[in-house]
């Protein structure tokens, strides 16, 4: 059982982790070659809220020499799927594909590393949506968008994908 305060307890952020929900984060974002190829880092995780990093590289620069917008949207997309997989009981047991986003950028990433903040916006039995913001370490604003996941357990997911 999740460890969900009742209702007009406590606030999401009062929440603590549970060690399974630390071990199914850590052991999802292990497994995951694209954060390795990446270089992608979960710097916090509360109830409900995920920071992460992504060390600037030049590799990730389109024709302009600004970062190309797909990375931006990639290290957004998992700050959301680590803040939805942070209410989950155990995140081994779930899939959760992104099944639809909508990033704005605001304005262009340029040589500095991005933060990635993502914020559980609604969580239903099956879908959940996260807004995330994009920043670089200077705290300009960059991006901000939403980001919708199915959730699902993994037992039914058989080729369905995660972060």
């Amino acid at each position: 059982m999740h460890n969900r305060p009742e209702e007009n307890q406590e606030t999401v952020a009062a929440w603590e982790l549970t060690e399974l929900q630390k071990r199914g984060i850590e052991a999802r974002v292990e497994k995951n070659p694209v954060l390795t190829f990446m270089g992608i880092e979960v710097l916090e995780v509360r109830p409900g809220e995920a920071t992460v990093l992504l060390r600037h590289r030049e590799d990730f620069h389109n024709s302009l020499g600004q970062v190309q917008g797909g990375v931006v949207a990639v290290v957004a997309d998992v700050a959301g799927g680590v803040s939805l997989y942070s209410v989950l009981p155990d995140p081994r047991e779930f899939a959760i594909p992104t099944i639809e986003f909508k990033l704005n950028f605001l304005r262009p990433a340029g040589a500095e590393d991005l933060l990635a903040r993502g914020r559980l916006v609604y969580r239903g039995r099956q879908v959940a949506v996260c807004q995330v913001d994009v920043s670089d370490r200077s705290g300009r604003h960059l991006a901000t968008g939403l980001f919708t996941y199915m959730v699902k357990p993994t037992e039914k997911c058989t080729g369905v994908f995660s972060v």
